[in-house]
Formats: C-alpha cells, sequence, structure tokens
C-alpha cells in the first residue's frame, strides 16, 4: 500500500512541476491567472496535465496542435511526457528506468514524426526535454508483451545524472524544445 502511495505522491509532484515550469508561462487558460494558477496547484490530478502541456508545446513553438492519430501537431511531430521512476532498477543500485509510451500502436502504426519529449526526474525535481528525430527512436522501441504497445525505454543514472540512450537529443529549455525543427 506505501508503493501505491509514494507513486501517487510522484505523480503529484511531476503535474505541480508540469504546472509550475511550462503551462503557467505558456497556457493562455493559466498565464497571468493567480486563482487559475491556484486551483491547479490545489488539485493538478483533475486537469489532464499532458494535454495542456501538448498545447503550451504549440502555442511556444508557434503551430496547431493537430489531434491526428499519428502525430500531435501541424509540422508532424509529437509531444510525450514521461517520468523517471523513483525505484532503482535493484535496490542498491543507482539506475532508475523510464519509458516514453505509445510511440508505437498494438496493430504496427507508429507516430510521424520527432517526439517532443518532456521528462520529470523526481530524483532532481526537475524537468528535462529532448527532441527524438524519427530516425533515432524508431530503432528504440520496446513492444510490451502483453498489449503490443510500443514504447521507447531508457535508464537515468542517478549519479552521473545522464539518459545515456538520449545523449544528444537534450534541449536547455521548454522553449528551445518547443522551437525545435524535424
Amino acid at each position: 500500500m506505501a508503493d501505491k502511495k509514494q507513486n501517487v505522491t510522484d505523480h503529484t509532484k511531476k503535474y505541480i512541476k508540469l504546472f509550475k515550469e511550462i503551462i503557467f508561462h505558456y497556457h493562455p487558460q493559466f498565464k497571468n491567472l493567480p486563482e487559475s494558477q491556484a486551483m491547479a496547484l490545489k488539485w493538478p490530478n483533475n486537469y489532464k496535465v499532458e494535454r495542456l502541456v501538448e498545447q503550451s508545446i504549440a502555442i511556444a513553438g508557434g503551430y496547431r496542435c493537430t489531434d491526428s492519430e499519428h502525430c500531435d501537431f501541424s509540422d508532424g511531430t509529437e509531444a510525450k511526457t514521461a517520468s523517471i521512476r523513483v525505484n532503482a532498477v535493484r535496490p542498491g543500485l543507482n539506475s532508475h528506468t523510464g519509458e516514453i509510451s505509445n510511440v508505437q500502436t498494438a496493430g504496427g502504426g507508429q507516430k510521424e514524426g520527432g517526439l517532443r519529449v518532456v521528462i520529470y526526474n523526481p530524483h532532481q525535481d526537475q524537468l528535462l526535454y529532448y527532441f527524438l528525430p524519427k530516425k533515432f527512436w524508431k530503432n528504440h522501441i520496446t513492444i510490451h508483451p502483453s498489449s503490443g504497445i510500443g514504447k521507447i525505454m531508457f535508464t537515468y543514472h542517478k549519479l552521473t545524472g545522464r539518459i545515456q540512450k538520449l545523449e544528444g537529443y537534450e534541449k536547455s529549455s521548454f522553449l528551445a524544445l518547443a522551437r525545435a525543427r524535424k
């Protein structure tokens, strides 16, 4: 039971971080609106935070949300949020896994283009930003054995602060991620 409570707490921390660092700065329903911001911080789990991040990316990047089956934006890219797990791969280790989910359907259909990824790092209480071109990520898909849905698994090393698999695709800020071009 304590593990489930920990997951809820980590999930809520992720949402609060996304609100404070992205949504409050870019989304018109929250930008410069203290009452809306206060409500979001009080009940972060009542919002479709991933959707708000997606809309914020489109606003900051200067393109439209299309909500197509295989891409979120008019430039053919897709927004994804992910988290690094708090628990190590094995007790006593410094490696922690994470995943970028739903990059491929059970039927084999993949997202159309690059992935604009925001990863919450609970170990540093920070957001990490990556733009993954399709030529990179299409070769790193892991298929879930029962659902058949594809995801990209990665490992964060707590001592080095690195996600080696994604090195070279980092962006310095949310704005840099939103404005990255295929």
